[in-house]
């Protein structure tokens, strides 16, 4: 509930968003850390503070969400086949858990693409829902531009699936034109008006194309923090293979320091670009209207 209310409250006929935003978050989180070591880390400094933090059901809601993060990370890293940087040995029980590769741009590229497309299909699906008013058919006119667009991209324009692409994507323009207006027809002068509110509400086009762009960030910040670890450990290796007497030191030292660098400014950019594309993206569609929070009627005297 504290993330969902960090940005902004809920309007009172949407919808109630805190269990989405903890499972978008913590998947963003672990595309961004990327790597099963250092959500390792996590769940032992949880654990290491489990107790201070169980002081109220307030603080107990804080550090369920660290464990969430610590092992959506976890199992992101295996995923990546990540462990502070390093891969695990071909042929290993735990290599074959790894079903991605960050150095594989085309793959990873098209990975944050599709989970950004579904995050905003998501959105406009719940508005959808929540929206009692006839102009919410125009939030499934989106789904659609979004899912042929992906379709469109996906398919390299050829095959059944671009012709699938193009006809979802023409539907939902034009389920936008006829549904973004709520304009009531009194006069024929209103049609021509609730045409042109519809023609409008494709200027959105820009918009949400903008937003599946900005979920790159993902696989960008966690290329980043791969390349990152793989430097600081081969740094460490060079001065440790040195003939110097203190290169066994130096390394360990550029080890340490490397990786908790790395480690807190991962954290940083999980934490900001992970609700970033929720406050942002997800709220802009899902949550297009701000509430008031609620406050409890008090009666107060005055002791005399």
């Amino acid at each position: 509930v504290d993330l969902a209310m960090f940005y902004q409250v809920p309007h009172y006929r949407g919808w109630d968003p805190p269990l989405t935003l903890v499972l978008s978050f913590a998947i963003f989180f672990a595309m961004i850390l990327a790597d099963a070591g250092y959500g390792g880390v996590l769940a032992l400094g949880m654990l290491a503070f489990w107790r201070r933090l169980g002081v109220s059901a307030h603080v107990r809601a804080w550090r369920r969400l660290g464990l969430i993060l610590a092992a959506s990370t976890i199992g992101y890293g295996v995923m990546v086949g990540s462990y502070f940087g390093v891969a695990p040995p071909e042929g290993s029980l735990v290599s074959s858990l790894a079903i991605l590769d960050l150095n594989d741009f085309d793959t990873m590229m098209r990975l944050s693409i599709i989970v950004g497309v579904i995050h905003l299909a998501f959105a406009n699906f719940m508005a959808f829902r929540a929206n009692p008013r006839p102009g919410r058919r125009a939030n499934l006119g989106w789904i659609a531009v979004l899912g042929g667009g992906l379709l469109i991209w996906l398919s390299g324009q050829t095959g059944g699936a671009y012709g699938l692409g193009i006809a979802l994507a023409l539907c939902g323009l034009g389920t936008i034109v006829a549904f973004t207006s709520e304009r009531p027809i009194t006069k024929p002068l209103d049609w021509v008006l609730r045409l042109f509110d519809g023609l409008r509400g494709l200027s959105g086009l820009m918009g949400v194309f903008g937003d599946v762009l900005s979920y790159m960030r993902l696989f960008a910040l966690g290329l980043a923090s791969a390349s990152l670890a793989l430097t600081f450990n081969g740094l460490a290796t060079d001065v440790m293979s040195s003939q110097s007497g203190l290169g066994g030191l130096g390394g360990l030292l550029i080890l340490l320091i490397g990786h908790v660098l790395n480690f807190g400014l991962g954290l940083m950019s999980g934490v900001v670009h992970g609700l970033r594309r929720n406050y942002i993206e997800f709220f802009k569609w899902g949550l297009p209207e701000e509430g008031v929070a609620f406050r409890a009627f008090e009666r107060k005297e005055v002791q005399e």
